[in-house]
């Protein structure tokens, strides 16, 4: 679980030249820096140790007898199977570096090919001047990087780059106008123009003569897997979430669950409380101070439902951690935006979950298991097989899960026709006002950097009606922010807390059988997950959690926390002023005017909360972001 930050030279004539100094930034729980040089290559690596293995790793690892190295930051999964593949006799005790290492020797660019988990990798080979960079297929983590001229600056954290002085900070705006228009995918740009990053699934392999970009993984809407009964289905299921989870909770210390009632992280809980460890579940409730809006059709506390989770099953046990008093609840948190070298435009989200974090960290841990894109992958809900079912024609059956799924009430079954039907039917809406609810950019720059063209290029609607068939869709969603989200954003929670969040739903076994199986393993006669609550109910998970129709929001007391902030507020839109990027991209009159109309009570906010916990969020916090790169600058 290490990080690394090197510089390399791919040209012959450049030997003899200074090799820039580099080092990892320092963050918690990371060891003392370890560094190798070649002729052309340098590399510096701090470890942080999560897994047994970690005690064992000696970073960075010679490669071909001497000719070169290979850095890892990560974790690898399916161990076993990847060790006799290499003809090794086990892999119990080896570090993960040494593992990919090995695998870099025999497989050369294919390696990143043949690796499970979340990592980043570098190999580079002295004699034929070759640099490998790599990311994991779902962008839990990634490798940035800085090419000048024949000179190659790269690290697992923007920090490790921004703190060279031969990197330069100027901003790319068509970048940050993406950004704010959840214009997201598959790119290398960053919100600096001179930091790529490599995509996640690929590798960039770089010579003196070439770039190259490697494709190490696609999923394939093509694929099927079909199974002799829905037995199966869930036994299959189960074993894969078993594998995805053990693998996880590979640890020195405790490996606790960021958990919900959703049936995404329960999923997760029963399969960890299987691995015969016990397991405890860290529960984000509401703060007890303000008032939190509740919806008809939810619920704003998880409590009830993990007690009936706990109640139900031996060897799990829960603890309830609201926001600390001390969470800054400001949109511009600097803190958040100098951790990872980037805005984060869920600033408020992140801080919600700061008393489960500083929990874990009390506790040990090095790791928290999350559910995190579980209704894409295990708990998807397969509303969005009602479209086929139109196209093929098969009316009975839509009928019936129409019928079923609203429980013949006329409001549902309205609402699911037009949400499921209608909407997806209609086509996408590559339209600019239909960004004005959550984008804060001026109307006039949309018109300027085409943004309703970049929105088509990448395939995101602004309607969010998605168009398209249930894997197609999913596939989209699973991609679309993977390249700078998750990397960027977990690589602030290891910054800040020195804690590795990761996902058992986001294991690439799990999420190709997922995507393959049938459509009607996911709704059958109206029921939504049916198989994740299938398999829930096999573990013994009460009705109350199983059957569940409603769903919790994060942060349910979002507006009273910016009301308390409200004060702040002007300034900090005052600040955008001054800076010249804001001032250009950023609609600030239309600002103003949110502070000036502020709603009444959470009950009138609630109707608005894409545009002041969305919009007015990530204006101020990419405000943020701005004046600090522009100070530094």
């Amino acid at each position: 679980m290490s990080a690394f930050t090197g510089a390399a030279f791919l040209a012959r004539h450049s030997e003899g030249m200074s090799i820039p100094s580099t080092s990892p930034p320092d963050e918690v729980g990371l060891g003392r820096c370890t560094r190798s040089r070649t002729s052309g290559c340098s590399i510096a690596h701090r470890q942080r140790v999560v897994t047994p293995e970690d005690l064992g790793e000696r970073q960075p690892w010679p490669a071909w007898g001497g000719q070169g190295w290979v850095g890892f930051a990560g974790r690898l999964d399916g161990r076993a199977s990847l060790a006799r593949a290499l003809d090794l006799d086990h892999a119990d005790g080896l570090p993960d570096g040494l593992l990919a290492c090995r695998a870099v020797e025999r497989w050369g660019e294919e390696a990143p090919r043949r690796l499970l988990g979340d990592f980043s990798l570098a190999a580079w080979h002295d004699g034929e001047r070759r640099l490998m960079l790599a990311g994991d297929p779902l962008g839990m983590r990634t490798v940035y990087y800085c090419q000048q001229g024949d000179l190659v600056l790269f690290s697992t954290t923007l920090r490790g780059l921004l703190a060279l002085p031969q990197v330069s900070r100027a901003i790319d705006e068509h970048f940050v106008v993406d950004y704010l228009t959840l214009n997201v995918g598959d790119t290398d740009a960053t919100f600096y123009r001179e930091i790529r990053r490599v995509v996640p699934g690929t590798s960039l392999v770089m010579t003196p003569e070439q770039s190259r970009t490697v494709t190490c993984h696609r999923f394939d809407p093509e694929h099927r897997i079909r199974l002799k009964d829905d037995r199966a289905y869930v036994e299959a299921a189960r074993e894969l979430l078993d594998q995805a989870v053990r693998d996880r909770m590979r640890a020195v210390g405790p490996v606790p669950i960021s958990a919900s009632g959703g049936l995404d992280s329960v999923c997760v809980a029963v399969s960890a409380r299987a691995q015969g460890q016990p397991v405890t579940l860290l529960t984000a409730v509401p703060d007890p101070s303000v008032p939190a809006f509740q919806a008809r059709s939810g619920y704003a506390d998880e409590r009830v439902l993990v007690e009936a989770l706990v109640g139900a099953l031996p060897g799990l046990s829960a603890e309830f951690h609201p926001p600390p008093p001390d969470t800054d609840w400001n949109p511009d948190s600097l803190a958040l935006v100098t951790a990872g070298g980037t805005p984060y435009r869920g600033s408020a989200h992140f801080s919600w979950f700061e008393g489960v974090s500083r929990r874990a960290v009390a506790l040990g841990a090095g790791s928290v298991l999350t559910g995190q894109l579980g209704n894409l992958t295990l708990t998807w809900d397969g509303l969005l097989s009602l479209p086929a079912l139109a196209r093929q024609g098969q009316w009975l059956r839509l009928a019936r899960e129409l019928v079923l799924g609203s429980g013949g009430h006329p409001r549902r079954l309205a609402g699911l026709i037009k949400r499921n039907l209608i909407r997806p039917g209609r086509g996408a809406r590559y339209r600019s006002d239909d960004l004005m609810a959550f984008s804060p950019v001026r109307p006039d720059i949309l018109e300027e950097f085409k943004v309703s063209e970049r929105l088509r290029q990448q395939g995101n609607d602004p309607g969010f009606t998605f168009p398209g068939n249930s894997r197609q869709v999913r596939i989209h969603k699973i991609i679309r922010n993977r390249c700078f989200w998750r990397a960027d954003i977990l690589s602030a929670t290891r910054s800040l807390h020195g804690l590795n969040f990761t996902g058992p739903l986001t294991d690439v076994r799990l999420i190709t059988f997922c995507l393959a199986i049938p459509e009607d393993q996911y709704l059958r006669d109206g029921t939504t997950r049916f198989l994740a609550r299938r398999l829930l109910r096999a573990a013994g998970v009460p009705p109350a959690v199983t059957d569940n129709p409603r769903r919790g929001p994060q942060h349910p007391e979002w507006f009273a926390h910016l009301t308390q902030v409200r004060p702040s507020l002007p300034a900090q839109i005052e600040r955008l002023r001054r800076s010249p990027t804001a001032r250009r991209l950023i609609d600030l009159e239309r600002l103003d005017h949110l502070l000036a109309h502020w709603p009444a009570d959470a009950a009138a906010a609630q109707p608005q909360r894409l545009t002041y916990n969305s919009l007015l969020n990530s204006a101020l916090n990419i405000g943020t972001f701005l004046a600090w790169v522009e100070k530094t600058n």
